[in-house]
């Protein structure tokens, strides 16, 4: 009898706790429709050797065109959602939702946030002519942002990337629980030199790392 009594009240304890875990619910903050745009006004960066690379609006969303695997994934870099769209609070939960058609087999990377304090996410795909949605989390958001920005990275991806939809969205409790279809990857070694440009290990100068300065 006591057997049984232990194995309802653990099951309970079970149906307790994802309860809990459902018990959350998404609140959008930001939803930037890139379908029918008649021109890209947003902020881009690639290097010399991408001569080839492209943006282009489309019927469907804006395309970005990617010749080749990049050694770094982050560039190229495009802004997919503008500055100034919405505001971040330090050690809140967040996603980035994606509706992407991905050309090849890869690995995106998103940066969300200011050029002076963002997280850094990956997801991977599988090359596919229709639109698939993809959630990225960026959990515990390091730093307060006014006005933030959404960049996606195509570095390692081949080819013409089209976006329909990006929408920023928080994570908060006492609601419908959401399914993560990624999870973010931290880049807590990310580095900016005060330009707001990326910069690597090598860089000698006054840099800003995690939302903070520091010399190196």
């Amino acid at each position: 009898m006591k057997r049984y009594v232990l194995m309802i009240l653990l099951l309970l304890g079970c149906l307790g706790a994802h309860a809990q875990k459902e018990s959350k619910t998404l609140v959008s903050l930001n939803k930037t429709n890139l379908e029918g745009l008649t021109e890209y006004n947003g902020w881009t960066q690639f290097d010399h050797t991408q001569e080839d690379f492209s943006i282009d609006v489309e019927p469907e969303g804006l395309a970005i065109t990617n010749p080749r695997i990049q050694a770094e994934i982050w560039q190229p870099q495009v802004m997919v959602v503008p500055d100034g769209s919405f505001d971040l609070e330090e050690g809140h939960d967040y996603i980035v939702r994606l509706t992407i058609k991905a050309p090849s087999d890869g690995t995106y990377q998103v940066n969300i946030g200011s050029w002076f304090c963002n997280d850094v996410g990956r997801f991977s795909v599988k090359a596919n002519l229709d639109f698939q949605i993809v959630d990225v989390e960026f959990p515990e958001y390091k730093g307060n942002v006014a006005g933030g920005h959404v960049l996606l990275q195509v570095g390692w991806v081949e080819g013409t990337t089209v976006v329909k939809e990006v929408e920023v969205l928080e994570i908060v409790s006492d609601g419908t629980a959401s399914i993560m279809a990624s999870k973010a990857v931290k880049a807590d070694d990310v580095m900016y030199n005060l330009a707001g440009q990326r910069v690597d290990a090598s860089y000698k100068g006054v840099v800003i790392q995690n939302g903070k300065k520091r010399m190196k």
